[in-house]
């Protein structure tokens, strides 16, 4: 299992600190499929089902953290989870754990804690 700050992370990371990227509304995706999350992933492994909006805050000095509860529309085997700097852009962080299966209904709050070292 991985968790990664993507490469086009910090390139969107990057462009927001100099002024070309703007705050925005960050989402939450899953996805089924297979892999472990690497610095150079741009999408998720087989995304499924639209992205939630996250709760943005800042949980310590050094750190920021988005959450979202994302409810199953079918029955899924969720592998893979990610934050967003919107609705279509840029992944900025992704996770790969072992499968959550989920019947139609179900739901699952992920949160997703960026920190500073």
């Amino acid at each position: 299992m991985a968790v990664v700050f993507c490469d086009c992370g910090t390139a969107w990371l990057i462009d927001f600190l100099d002024g070309t990227q703007v705050n925005t509304t960050y989402r939450v995706g899953w996805g089924e499929g297979a892999g472990t999350a690497a610095k150079a992933n741009t999408t998720l492994f087989s995304e499924v089902q639209a992205r939630e909006t996250g709760v943005t805050s800042q949980s310590a000095f050094n750190a920021m953290q988005w959450t979202a509860t994302m409810t199953a529309t079918a029955a899924r085997s969720i592998t893979n989870a990610g934050l967003f700097n919107n609705n279509s852009g840029t992944l900025l962080i992704k996770r790969d754990f072992a499968t959550i299966a989920l019947e139609t209904n179900d739901r699952v709050s992920f949160t997703i804690t960026l920190t500073s070292t």
